[in-house]
C-alpha cells in the first residue's frame, strides 16, 4: 500500500472473479493489499498488531482515515508539497468504509495470537574460533553509518553519524580523519587520491532532499579536504555504484536514494563538463543496493537492485544500450519482511549467479520477532529464474557475506543481525558442510549483541578473509552508551 493507484474497474472485475473462490474479505484484501505489493498473509504478523499498528497505518495509505495535522507540523514545505505531489495520503478515499472493514476483519480474524519462535528449533553453537577479535583496535564511538575497505589503498574508512570520515591503515592505525555536513553511507576511493562519499543529510527517516554526492580532494599543502558537491538535493541516499552506463567512454554513477515515504533508483550521466544529468529508473523508496553483473550474457553490465521500503524485491535492471533499461522482477517479498541485504554468488559453481539474501530490518510498523527473518540462498536454475535452496531463522538479519573463509574450497556465510532476540544471534558464521548444510557458529562470549555494518578483506595481507563489524546505536539517546560499547570490531580469521 506504498503507492495508491485508483484502478476502479479492473479491481470491481477481480473481486467479482474471485470471490466464488475467496470469501469477500480476502478478495477485498487480495484487490487493494496486493496491488502495490505483495499482498501479506494474515499469518505474518499476530492479531494485536495488525490492528493496533499496521492496518491503521494502512488506512491513512488509503485514505480511510485523514492523516493528523500534526504529523504534517513535524515536516519541512518541501516535504509538503512532495507528499500532496505524490499523493501519498489519498484526500478521497480509495476504498470505502464497509470495505475496509471487511479487510481489517479479514487480517484480525485470521492473524494467530502470536507468532512462533523458531530460534530454537535452529541453535547456534557457541564454538566459533574461526575468527578472533583483534585488541588493540583505536576506540570509535558505536555510531558506526560507514564501513568500507579499499584493497587498492589498503586503507579502512569509517563513517560516523556525527560527520566523521576516518581513514585507517591496513594495520589500523587511524591516518587521516575528514569533518562532513552529514552522515556518510558510501566512498570509493580513487586512483587520484580523492574520495566520492555519498552523505545522507538526514539519517533517521525523512524526504528531505538534503543529501549530497560530494567528492574529497587533499589540499596542496596535505593538511586539509577540500569538498565539490558533484550532485545535491538526494533523497536520503545510501548505496553507489560507478561504470560507464551508456558507453560513450564516460563514468556515469548509478545512486539509491531509499528516502522514506519518497525515493527513487537513478543513473547519473556524467557529461563533457563533469557535471551529472539524472534519469530516473525506479521511482520509489526503498532502493537499498545495486550491482553490476551481465546477467543475460550479452556484455552488456545488467544492474541488480534491492528495493526495500514497501514493494520489496531483487530487481534485474537490463542494459539494452545508450542509457536504456528494462526491468525484471526477479524476487517479491510481503512489506513486512524487511530486507537488509542481498549479495550475488555462484553458490553451487554450475556457472550462474546465486543471491544471497537477507530480511531482518524490524524498526517499522511491526516490531516483534518474526520466524520468517533470516538468511536465505536462491539458487538459478541457469535461466535467471531463483528457487529458495536454503533459510536459517535469524531475527532481525542485517547483512550476509558469502566467502571461502575456512579455505575448503566452498562458500561458507558471515552474518550479523541489528534486532537480534538474544546476544548470539548478533554474529553468526555458517560453515559449509556440502550439499546446501551449513554449521552455525558463534563465539562463546559474544560481548556486543547486534551489529548494523559488516565488511570482508584480507586486511593484513596472510591470505585469508578477515571482517569489521560497525555498530549504530539508535537514537534517542538519552541514556549513556553502555561501557565497552564500541563502534568497530575486527575479527581477524585463524586460518592463514
Amino acid at each position: 500500500m506504498t503507492k495508491i493507484i485508483a484502478v476502479g474497474f479492473f479491481i470491481s472485475l477481480l473481486i467479482s472473479c474471485t470471490t466464488s473462490q475467496k470469501s469477500e474479505e480476502e478478495a477485498l484484501a487480495q484487490s487493494y493489499c496486493g496491488s502495490c505489493h505483495q499482498m501479506p498473509s494474515p499469518d505474518l504478523l499476530d492479531k494485536k498488531t495488525w490492528k493496533e499498528s499496521v492496518l491503521p497505518k494502512m488506512a491513512l495509505r488509503l485514505g480511510v482515515t485523514p492523516q493528523n495535522i500534526g504529523f504534517y507540523q513535524d515536516l519541512s514545505a518541501e516535504e509538503i508539497v512532495a507528499f500532496t505531489q505524490a499523493n501519498i495520503f489519498p484526500e478521497t478515499p480509495v476504498v470505502t468504509k464497509e470495505q475496509w472493514d471487511k479487510i481489517v476483519k479479514y487480517y484480525v480474524q485470521s492473524a494467530p495470537e502470536q507468532l512462533p519462535d523458531s530460534a530454537n528449533k535452529y541453535p547456534i553453537s557457541p564454538t566459533l574460533t574461526r575468527f578472533q577479535r583483534k585488541q588493540n583496535v583505536p576506540a570509535i564511538a558505536p555510531f558506526v553509518s560507514l564501513l568500507k575497505f579499499d584493497s587498492v589503498s589498503q586503507q579502512f574508512f569509517v563513517g560516523t553519524r556525527n560527520g566523521k570520515i576516518h581513514i585507517f591503515d591496513k594495520q589500523f592505525h587511524r591516518v587521516d580523519s575528514i569533518s562532513v555536513s552529514s552522515p556518510p553511507s558510501d566512498i570509493r576511493h580513487n586512483a587520484d587520491g580523492s574520495l566520492d562519499a555519498l552523505l545522507m543529510g538526514i539519517m533517521d527517516p525523512n524526504d528531505r532532499t538534503m543529501g549530497t554526492l560530494t567528492k574529497f580532494q587533499k589540499s596542496t599543502d596535505g593538511k586539509s579536504w577540500n569538498a565539490k558537491i558533484m550532485a545535491n538535493k538526494l533523497r536520503r541516499p545510501v548505496n553507489q555504484l560507478y561504470t560507464d552506463v551508456d558507453a560513450d567512454g564516460l563514468e556515469d554513477a548509478i545512486i539509491c536514494e531509499f528516502g522514506y515515504y519518497i525515493g527513487q533508483l537513478s543513473w547519473m550521466k556524467q557529461q563533457k563538463d563533469r557535471t551529472y544529468q539524472t534519469f530516473q529508473l525506479e521511482g520509489v523508496p526503498g532502493s537499498r543496493l545495486v550491482q553490476p553483473y551481465d546477467f543475460n550474457r550479452d556484455g552488456k553490465l545488467d544492474f541488480f537492485v534491492l528495493m526495500a521500503q514497501g514493494d520489496e524485491q531483487l530487481t534485474v535492471f537490463y542494459n539494452r544500450g545508450g542509457g536504456k533499461f528494462e526491468k525484471q522482477m526477479l524476487l517479491r517479498f510481503p512489506p513486512v519482511y524487511g530486507s537488509s541485504y542481498a549479495d550475488l554468488v555462484d553458490f553451487n559453481g554450475d556457472g550462474f549467479i546465486d543471491i544471497l539474501y537477507t530480511n531482518g530490518d524490524n524498526a517499522d510498523y511491526s516490531m516483534i520477532l518474526k520466524p520468517y527473518h533470516g538468511v536465505r540462498i536462491f539458487i538459478n536454475d541457469g535461466k535467471n529464474h531463483f528457487e529458495q535452496k536454503w533459510f536459517f531463522p535469524l531475527h532481525g538479519a542485517s547483512k550476509a557475506l558469502a566467502v571461502d573463509f575456512d579455505k575448503d574450497g566452498d562458500l561458507d556465510i558471515a552474518a550479523i543481525s541489528y534486532f537480534p532476540s538474544k546476544a548470539q544471534e548478533g554474529f553468526v558464521y555458517f560453515e559449509n558442510q556440502g550439499k546446501m548444510n551449513f554449521k552455525p557458529q558463534t563465539f562463546s562470549n559474544p560481548g556486543q549483541g547486534k551489529w548494523m555494518l559488516l565488511e570482508k578483506a584480507d586486511y593484513d595481507q596472510d591470505g585469508d578473509i578477515d571482517l569489521m563489524l560497525g555498530y549504530l546505536e539508535r537514537p534517542p539517546y538519552n541514556n549513556p552508551t553502555p561501557e565497552k560499547m564500541t563502534g568497530v570490531w575486527l575479527l581477524e580469521n585463524q586460518t592463514k
